[in-house]
Order: structure tokens, then sequence, then C-alpha cells
């Protein structure tokens, strides 16, 4: 597997984290763990954005990673 491979599964991963999150925070009754389920998955947005571009740069700057 090539680095940006990797890194492509790595934000796979975290955007079915997000997704659980999204979902346990619309199922939950209490508001306190409403609330720590969706800011749990605002923070993972941000590290998935973060991932993002960086999939960005490996794809620039390295062009055999295209497309992978």
């Amino acid at each position: 597997m090539t680095v940006v491979s990797d890194v492509k599964t790595c934000t796979a991963g975290l955007k079915h984290a997000e997704a659980i999150f999204s979902k346990l925070a619309l199922l939950s009754e209490d508001p306190e763990a409403k609330q720590l389920f969706h800011d749990s998955m605002m923070t993972i947005q941000e590290v998935i954005d973060q991932m993002n571009e960086r999939i960005y740069k490996l794809e620039n700057e390295e062009p055999q990673y295209q497309g992978f």
C-alpha cells in the first residue's frame, strides 16, 4: 500500500466513526450524552478535513499517488 492509500483508508474509518457519533447524537435522549456525541462528531469532522487536505497535498506533490 502507498502512503496516500493508507491515509484514505484512515479517513474512511474516521468517516464511519463520525456517522456512528451522529447517529448516537440523534438517538440519545439524555441531553448531556447528546451533546457529547455531537461534540465528538464535530471533532472527528475537523480531523477528516485535515486528512483530506493531506490527501490533496500528497496527490499533488507526488504524482505517482494520484488516483490511489
